[in-house]
């Protein structure tokens, strides 16, 4: 075992004279001097009173609101508890649940809308006894500029054609404003100028009417058009 004498001739010894010294002449890596001159310039050009204006600024703006929210809040909340009575609320939650339920089940609704409304003649048929051959007289027969035939449900071109005239009876019927006058000019006087034609589908017709008198008409096989109500 070593004496305490032993470990201390042990230890190395260093003189700091023989520590590296730094040259202080050499000159550093930075230009450390002209950084900060850059960095005094920019600060030196910047507008302090309008930073510090904004600031103020946006400072009162926040205070005033807190302020205001702190003074209007409770004003607010008992005119909320005021107009939102029970019977009110009642009715809120009733529409809500309407709403819901509206939201869940769109097929019924659309279904509804997309319903047709009920027709007024049951028929092609109907229509044209009861509505097209009393009010729309004409001169008809082989000599007169107009034809017609009493048994008109015999020509698939006039069916077809006075099925049109029908059907968009029914649908313009329903606008009270410009319904009738749209039909007349778009839809009855188009194909009645067609049917009555000398060339039209009653073309080798033998039937007559005068004016006043109301168009040709025969019932046709029972049967043929059902009503559709």
């Amino acid at each position: 075992m070593s004496s305490l004498g032993e470990w201390d001739d042990a230890v190395p010894v260093y003189d700091l004279a023989d520590a590296p010294v730094a040259d202080v002449d050499e000159e550093p890596d930075e230009p450390i001097g002209r950084v900060s001159e850059e960095v005094v310039a920019t600060v030196r050009q910047l507008d302090v009173g309008a930073i510090a204006g904004g600031l103020v600024a946006a400072t009162v703006t926040a205070e005033i609101h807190r302020q205001v929210q702190r003074t209007v809040a409770p004003i607010v909340e008992v005119a909320v508890e005021e107009v939102l009575t029970p019977a009110r609320l009642d009715q809120l939650r009733e529409a809500a649940q309407a709403a819901a339920e509206a939201e869940l089940s769109p097929a019924e609704d659309e279904a509804s809308a997309e319903e047709s409304p009920a027709l007024y003649y049951g028929s092609v048929d109907e229509f044209v006894r009861e509505f097209l051959s009393p009010i729309f007289s004409r001169n008809i027969g082989e000599r007169a500029e107009a034809r017609w035939s009493a048994r008109w449900w015999e020509s698939a071109e006039a069916v077809v054609r006075l099925e049109a005239v029908w059907r968009a009876w029914e649908h313009l019927r329903l606008d009270p404003a410009t319904g009738t006058s749209v039909w007349l000019r778009d839809h009855l006087d188009h194909h009645l100028g067609v049917l009555m034609s000398p060339t039209g589908p009653f073309a080798r017709s033998q039937d007559s009417a005068k004016p006043g008198e109301p168009l040709p008409y025969e019932p046709p096989p029972e049967g043929l058009f059902p009503d559709l109500r």
